[in-house]
């Protein structure tokens, strides 16, 4: 989120003897880890005047400024975000590195349209999909994942549809294995509830990407979870044969928000691409790549009376 910071003084330039309690308090608990704020006194000091008005939050947390712990120093400016989530929705507070205070955005949770959590090695995000057709952002390092997964959770229950088990689309359960299958368990294991799988694409198929070159798929698979959809992917849907990759994303869908969706074809008569369903909610269009036609995404959304473009 942020890609630019101020350099703070050397270590050599400062001593704890003289340094403000608090802000030695605050020095050493940082790091690239995020960190939950149950006080005013743990809140960044540029933030401190919103605290009252986020205290009663379930989630309070501060993102630490991308600084090497040995350009930091007690009473910099370490941290540059701070977010919080209530049963009403999800505030953002962001601060420029060179501006004076700090902007922030409310969005409520009928405002929102998916949730989607992504990991790249030490690289993560956390991104609610907004309605209106952007989305709100946090950055952060996959050290606090497990807390992410916990406001993951959080904001899933707010956003989530009633149970759609109750006429799941026909036709023969997908068979996978590895990775996606790892996947799928491990969601089962954070949710609570069973998994229905209506789509798998399998990795390591030859495509072509958009030059007409050649590529393998890196996989995609979409779940039904209740009144979710849930989408499994490696964040590109190609990759390179022999490049190593590491990243993978989950999507998920508020099922009954969907007001219409389209099947975007590939490019005639050219074999090996991708076609790509959208699923449209408001002003917001959720792309998936497909391999293969996914006939049972799209059975399940016309028994629901979504329009077709």
């Amino acid at each position: 989120m942020f890609s630019q910071f101020r350099r703070s003084p050397r270590r050599s330039a400062w001593s704890r003897a003289d340094a403000d309690p608090d802000d030695l308090r605050e020095y050493d608990a940082f790091g690239p880890w995020l960190l939950p704020v149950s006080s005013a006194i743990d809140m960044p000091p540029r933030f401190r005047s919103a605290y009252d008005g986020l205290k009663g939050a379930d989630y309070i947390v501060k993102i630490p400024r991308p600084i090497d712990r040995r350009e930091a120093c007690p009473g910099a400016d370490l941290y540059g975000a701070v977010f919080a989530a209530d049963a009403h929705g999800f505030t953002l507070l962001s601060a420029p590195v060179d501006a004076e205070g700090f902007m922030a955005r409310e969005v409520a949770w009928d405002d929102v349209a998916a949730v989607r959590a992504g990991h790249n090695l030490l690289h993560a995000d956390f991104a609610l999909l907004l309605k209106e057709g952007d989305a709100l952002s946090v950055t952060y390092n996959s050290v606090s994942a497990d807390l992410m997964a916990r406001v993951l959770a959080f904001a899933r229950q707010r956003i989530a549809g009633p149970d759609e088990f109750r006429s799941p689309p026909g036709g023969e359960a997908e068979e996978f294995e590895g990775f996606f299958f790892n996947a799928m368990l491990s969601e089962e294991r954070r949710g609570g509830q069973f998994m229905l799988p209506i789509y798998f694409d399998p990795p390591g198929r030859p495509c072509r990407n958009a030059q007409n070159r050649r590529r393998v798929t890196t996989g995609t698979l979409i779940l039904l979870s209740g009144g979710e959809l849930v989408v499994i992917d490696r964040d590109a849907p190609m990759r390179r044969r022999f490049f190593a990759h590491y990243a993978y994303r989950r999507t998920y869908i508020c099922l009954p928000a969907v007001n219409a969706f389209r099947l975007l074809p590939p490019p005639e008569s050219v074999p090996g691409h991708f076609m790509v369903l959208e699923l449209i909610i408001d002003q917001q269009r959720i792309g998936i790549p497909c391999f293969r036609s996914p006939d049972r995404v799209i059975d399940l959304l016309r028994r629901r009376g979504v329009a077709r473009l």
